[in-house]
């Protein structure tokens, strides 16, 4: 099985935005080269403009801080606290924060190439083989392991989590205490946040 690896958040090397609206920390980026896909998180930091990236396709999701407005000409995303969005990376983002900074966990992947889906590990979930999966652990923890037990591990807040392409089930169960998350009710914050990326093809 390809190695699952945990490092600190805080070690991710620092990448200012060009305009100076925040920076941007890469989690795990196409190794061929050719940018494919990307997992970052972005300190946004002021009202500006997101940069453009040609035929990508993007999910936010704020980890912390209350949330963003994004508009370009003919339409408008919420990226709210731990709710996950898509928009097209083609159009041209102008980001007006809600109520001050925020930290948002990023997925870019090539249209019709890769597929990518953050989701908040709420209670135990299992990720099937064939995926790359990164689990982003900013305030709350998540323990991992096989069905035979063959393989196990956690993480702590302040952790990141990534392997590059799994060859078995592996169940992802959050380690702070469960929560009532019934509708209406707003997502803990404490909670660790799931990306797979895998190939489009998956799904014809």
């Amino acid at each position: 099985m390809p190695a699952i690896e945990v490092r600190s958040i805080a070690a991710l090397p620092v990448e200012r935005w060009r305009n100076g609206g925040g920076v941007t920390r890469t989690i795990a980026s196409d190794a061929s080269g050719e940018s494919q896909w990307r997992i970052s998180l972005a300190e946004v930091e002021r009202n500006g403009p997101y940069s453009r990236f040609e035929g990508i396709d993007r999910i936010s999701l704020v980890l912390r801080g209350a949330g963003v407005t994004l508009r370009d000409e003919r339409s408008t995303v919420q990226l709210r606290p731990f709710e996950a969005a898509g928009y097209d990376g083609d159009a041209q983002w102008n980001a007006t924060l809600v109520d001050g900074p925020v930290t948002v966990l990023n997925a870019m992947t090539s249209r019709g190439r890769y597929r990518a889906r953050i989701r908040n590990i709420l209670e135990p979930l299992t990720v099937q083989s064939g995926c790359l999966v990164a689990v982003v652990a900013l305030h709350g923890g998540c323990a991992w392991s096989d069905a035979e037990g063959a393989v196990s591990g956690a993480i702590e807040a302040g952790q990141f989590l990534i392997t590059n392409s799994l060859d078995r089930a592996i169940r992802f169960s959050p380690t702070a205490p469960a929560i009532n998350h019934t509708v209406n009710e707003s997502v803990s914050p404490q909670l660790p946040v799931l990306v797979t990326i895998e190939s489009a093809s998956t799904h014809e």
